[in-house]
């Protein structure tokens, strides 16, 4: 699977390649403490393609995994 960083501009980037979802949670905890974003909560869902989204309280920047096989 792929994660992904999406900017405030839509602009996205691989940010790691997880095998679990344990994974993905340590990879977004790692990339906003690198950056000393606090998260505050964690909001997901999946878009009509299949997509997982994470907010983690950002207004405009979200992560993405795309976990479809």
């Amino acid at each position: 699977m792929k994660l992904y960083f999406e900017n405030s501009y839509g602009k996205r980037r691989i940010i790691a390649e997880p095998a679990t979802e344990e994974e993905v949670n340590k990879e977004i905890h790692k990339f906003c403490k690198e950056r000393n974003f606090k998260i505050y909560y964690v909001r997901t869902w999946r878009d009509d393609d299949g997509l997982k989204w994470y907010d983690v309280g950002s207004w405009s920047e979200f992560f993405i995994c795309d976990d479809r096989n």
